[in-house]
């Protein structure tokens, strides 16, 4: 059986996550900072607290085969270039950045006696100017550049873990009224202005991310790593 390890695991992304891979009949391992029953605590921002997750992981079930970094959050909106606070940088930074890092590292420490995959969950806000969303951005980037790092180096070390990222664009969870905020004050009027911009006219939902997360894991080929697949609805072709 596939063990799927999910940080954030209890947020709008991570339990869809995590019930996609239930579903395909994985076992899925969700943390958090204050989990939900059947969770595990998780500070994704300390080795050691990563080091027991994997430990209690690999007690309990015997195995792991993926490790999904679905954690952080948006941290205070505005996010403007003047006003954004060295706090705000800080604590996604860590939360984005160091957490999937640390995540990465804990399981390339380890000797894996088959394929493992990892999926980091970058965003498009990673992939163009978001001025209202600067330093949630500008985290979501360096997701993608350490996707691509990870890969290469565990290709040119001749390890079996393939490394990927999704980006989807504006989500239909909790966080999606305050990535409106920043926007417009009228949120109708900011999603207006925001679905005008949508090819497809809509938002991506969990679900689709979802099954994108999923087909990363289970169904794409052994060559596939170091790729970022977004979800946009086709924002950005126009």
């Amino acid at each position: 059986m596939t063990v799927v390890l999910i940080t954030g695991g209890f947020g709008g992304l991570g339990t869809a996550i995590a019930a996609r891979a239930e579903q395909a009949g994985a076992t899925a391992v969700r943390t958090g900072r204050h989990p939900g029953p059947g969770g595990l605590e998780h500070n994704v921002c300390d080795p050691a607290s990563w080091r027991q997750v994997v430990d209690a992981v690999l007690d309990r079930h015997g195995r792991l085969d993926a490790l999904v970094n679905a954690a952080g959050g948006l941290g205070d909106t505005p996010q403007d270039v003047l006003s954004t606070s060295p706090q705000t940088w800080h604590e996604l930074l860590d939360s984005h950045v160091v957490g999937a890092w640390l995540g990465c590292r804990e399981v390339i420490s380890r000797a894996w006696p088959h394929p493992f995959s990892i999926v980091n969950v970058s965003s498009t806000a990673g992939q163009m100017a978001t001025p209202g969303m600067i330093a949630y951005g500008a985290m979501k980037a360096a997701v993608r550049h350490l996707t691509s790092s990870i890969a290469l180096h565990c290709a040119r070390a001749g390890l079996p873990i393939r490394c990927n990222a999704v980006a989807p664009a504006l989500v239909d969870t909790g966080l999606r009224d305050d990535v409106l905020g920043t926007v417009a004050a009228d949120l109708d009027d900011a999603l207006s202005r925001y679905l005008s911009r949508v090819p497809l006219g809509r938002l991506v939902t969990p679900d689709e991310v979802a099954d994108t997360v999923w087909h990363l894991i289970a169904g794409s080929g052994p060559s596939l790593t170091g790729q970022v697949v977004t979800l946009a609805g086709g924002l950005g072709l126009a």
